[in-house]
């Protein structure tokens, strides 16, 4: 049965969308702010990821454990994420429960108290969550490559936790004020989807969000061009190493991203890709490798990553760059091509069967693009992209052998990578 999709903005600038499958038993809403770590200053790095931990910590109306024994009462759950461009927040219940959960959620994402106590209480949180990513070599890894692709200095370039010294240097007016500007009304989105109906879920939304102050859509500061800079973390009792390379690729409204998207499937995204069959299960070179699609509103990047023992760490890099030269040689097959279809095709069309991944993409499809979008347009500009536009896309990609790269391992491994680097350019 299909979806139905329905749009409606508020006066302040808030919008909904609400997707009726009347088919399922389940509601999932999320609540989105349009601010996440590109949006902060120097000074506010780590605020936004700050500001989600605080929202959980109560309300003059709810106290922190008031709200997560109301939402769990529901039969429901919820969850949050920062990330570089935005603020999430979701939950999925039984779709009776949808005005109960709904007010919950209403409460805190427009009520936080952030009372003093319970910031520094949070800070403490967030120091051993920043502890316990820099002890996880593949977490880590993530700020270290986002380093060398932008440069500290540039908000990409800054990892979206922040930093033991930010962190300490924030006070509650600091946070108030990040909170006030960033969750207005022209930044708010809402997405829900499951048994509702779309007239009762607008008057609920209306009544509770109609007094949101508009304020002022959140701005950041633009993408440079990717660096080829390299970072290292030095780790010599590691029996594993971990490297990254990120290459420049396309924005998220860039007409080739559908090309750009095929290529990183064939490339590393899934088990039948290039670099899984040629470093894993041909050559036993590692355990984990893959590769991702990261696009923003103005810049995109294609990275890989591989985890696996220093003495493989050579040919490793030496097949990668034989998978790279090939694509930009070559292309890609048609066989390829029709698989990477299916598969990304596919896989949307499973997810699109539940209520939260139609909750995700409404919500994102009015985050990035400022309105909805039906899969089937990606699901058609997927199936109609040519194996010489995933071609262009791999010389786009590969030819010019820029590249960030960043490695977490022993001085030996980083001098082999480094090595590596220079004779690559």
């Amino acid at each position: 049965m299909s979806a139905t999709t329905q749009m409606h903005q508020l006066e302040n600038g808030v919008r909904l969308a609400t997707v009726s499958m009347p088919h399922m038993a389940s509601v999932s809403v999320g609540m989105w702010a349009n601010i996440g770590s590109r949006h902060e200053q120097a000074i506010d790095h780590g605020m936004a990821h700050l500001v989600e931990h605080m929202l959980f910590k109560g309300t003059p109306a709810r106290s922190a454990e008031e709200i997560s024994c109301q939402i769990e009462g529901l039969g429901s759950s919820i969850d949050g994420f920062t990330v570089e461009d935005h603020t999430a927040y979701h939950a999925k219940a039984p779709a009776q429960q949808f005005q109960k959960l709904f007010d919950v959620l209403a409460d805190f994402y427009r009520n936080p108290t952030i009372d003093p106590g319970e910031l520094e209480s949070e800070k403490q949180v967030i120091h051993e969550e920043i502890a316990m990513v820099r002890d996880q070599p593949s977490q880590y890894l993530e700020d270290l490559i986002s380093e060398a692709t932008w440069g500290i200095t540039h908000p990409l370039g800054r990892s979206i936790t922040g930093t033991n010294d930010s962190l300490n240097s924030f006070q509650r007016d600091d946070v108030l004020r990040f909170f006030k500007d960033g969750y207005c009304g022209a930044n708010t989105v809402i997405s829900v989807a499951g048994n509702i109906d779309h007239d009762r879920v607008t008057a609920q939304v209306s009544e509770i969000f109609n007094s949101l102050d508009i304020g002022q859509t959140a701005t950041y500061e633009k993408a440079i061009t990717p660096l080829t800079d390299h970072r290292f973390r030095e780790e010599a009792d590691q029996e594993q190493v971990h490297v990254a390379l990120s290459f420049p690729g396309v924005a998220r409204h860039d007409e080739r991203r559908f090309a750009h998207k095929l290529l990183n499937v064939i490339l590393g995204e899934n088990m039948s890709s290039r670099l899984f069959q040629e470093l894993r299960e041909q050559r036993g070179l590692c355990y984990e490798v893959q590769s991702d699609f990261v696009s923003f509103a103005d810049t995109g990047l294609i990275q890989i990553y591989v985890a696996l023992n220093p003495s493989q760490l050579q040919s490793a890099l030496e097949t990668i760059d034989q998978i790279a030269r090939d694509l930009v040689a070559n292309g890609v097959s048609n066989r390829e091509l029709e698989a990477a279809k299916s598969y990304i095709v596919g896989q949307s069309r499973i997810s699109l069967e539940n209520t939260s991944s139609q909750m995700m993409w409404a919500g994102e499809c009015l985050l990035f693009f400022d309105d909805w979008r039906d899969p089937e347009f990606a699901h058609s500009a997927v199936e109609a992209t040519t194996a010489e536009a995933v071609h262009q896309a791999a010389m786009e990609v590969f030819a010019n052998r820029q590249f960030a790269s960043a490695l977490i391992g022993s001085t030996e491994s980083n001098n082999l990578i480094e090595n590596w680097r220079a004779a690559a350019v």
